[in-house]
Order: C-alpha cells, then structure tokens, then sequence
C-alpha cells in the first residue's frame, strides 16, 4: 500500500468522524431543546393539576370564607409546586428514555445524552 493513499484514507476517515459528530451534536441539541419545552409544558401541567385538584378537595372540607383556608392554600401552593417538579422531573426523564429508545434516537444523539436518560442497566442489557 502507498502512503498516499493510506494518508487520503486517513483523511477521509477523520472528515467523515468529524461529519458524524457534527451532526449528532446537532441532533442532540434539537432533542435536548424539545425535550426542555415537554418538560415545561408537561411540569406545568401536572403543577396545575395537582394544585386545582388539591383546592377541590380542600374547599368540601374547609369554609371559602374563613382565614384557615387562605393559610391552607398558601401551604397547598408551595408543597405541590415543589412535589409538581419532582414528579416533573421523574416523568421527564423516563419519557425521554422512552423516546429515544422507541424511535432508535441512540445513534443520532451524543453518548452524553443518550447515557444521561437511558438508565445503566438498561445499556448494559442492550450490549449483550
């Protein structure tokens, strides 16, 4: 073999590394921006739910008009805004470790990003 050609293969190889890195960076910057809004619009959401929900409950127990009840709804806010983003996060976060195993996202995405939603057993068990 040529040294040449063996350095144009060279070439060629590093070119198109550097092309399928490009563009799983890309791509991993569209997934990571689309997963970000699901996670606003979805913690949002729950938030929501869980707040109107709680205040339902609490308003057949507790009279509208009395001041234990505006105490109450401030403790309800807090606590389940708080739990709401747990309960976010949790949801998040296994949701996209479904989508990227359902629609084969792990060879367009970057190992950081696959590795941060897809559980380690889980990648250990797709090795064998």
């Amino acid at each position: 073999m040529n040294m040449d050609n063996l350095n144009e293969e060279e070439k060629a190889r590093h070119k198109q590394q550097q092309v399928e890195y490009r563009n799983k960076k890309r791509f991993s910057s569209i997934f990571l921006f689309i997963a970000t809004i699901f996670e606003i619009i979805e913690t949002f959401i729950i938030i929501l739910l869980l707040i109107i929900g709680s205040i339902a409950i609490t308003t057949r127990f507790v009279d509208v008009n009395s001041a234990l009840f505006s105490n109450i709804l401030g403790i309800i806010i807090i606590v389940f805004s708080l739990g709401g983003l747990v309960i976010g996060f949790i949801i998040y976060k296994k949701a996209m470790g479904w989508a990227i195993n359902k629609f084969n996202l792990k060879d367009k995405l970057l190992d950081d990003v696959t590795s941060h939603y897809i559980k380690k057993d889980e990648n250990e068990e797709k090795l064998r």
